[in-house]
């Protein structure tokens, strides 16, 4: 054998014995790989919200309603009035029982700052309606509903989520989820 047939043999052993090295190598470092603690508080952090939604998602394929989001009026108002009415959720499912006002919503991680989401106010602009056996209103704008024209409108509602007027005032209804 030529010396060059027998320097390019010893290369392709050493390139494949380098290859096979590198290959238990890196199944031995991923096998025993530890996630570094700049990365914990954030996977920490990300995990309770997940784990809260987790168990609302859960929750609704057990209890669950009708829900007829035809808009009646102002899309904008709407969405602020929808994105409220997913808190009550929320909320029950982390401290066990329903908001009874706006304002204890934001208690919730999701809700702590609502004065800067999208600049909207909701804990100035929004009304929640705690209502029997686990519904509610939302209202949001300048002109809401009184809470008397609203408990009397919530205990003669359709078991249906949507959007209604009340007086001049538009409300989102959501009613007790039938489990």
């Amino acid at each position: 054998m030529c010396k060059a047939t027998k320097v390019a043999w010893i290369g392709a052993l050493l390139f494949t014995l380098l290859l096979i090295g590198s290959y238990f190598y890196l199944s031995w470092s991923l096998r025993h790989m530890k996630i570094g603690e700049p990365f914990a508080a954030l996977f920490q952090r990300l995990l309770g919200p997940a784990e809260v939604v987790g168990a609302v998602a859960g929750a609704h394929e057990k209890c669950s309603f009708a829900i007829d989001s035809s808009s009646i009026g102002n899309r904008e108002t709407e969405a602020e009035m929808s994105f409220v009415a997913t808190m009550p959720g929320l909320y029950r499912t982390r401290f066990g029982s329903a908001p009874s006002a706006i304002s204890d919503l934001s208690k919730l991680p999701e809700f702590e700052r609502p004065d800067s989401l999208n600049g909207h106010a909701f804990l100035r602009d929004c009304s929640l309606y705690a209502g029997p056996a686990g519904a509610f209103a939302v209202s949001c704008g300048r002109s809401r509903p009184s809470a008397p024209d609203i408990a009397a409108f919530v205990r003669s509602a359709p078991p249906v989520q949507k959007f209604n007027m009340l007086g001049s005032s538009e409300i989102l209804y959501v009613p007790p989820p039938k489990c």
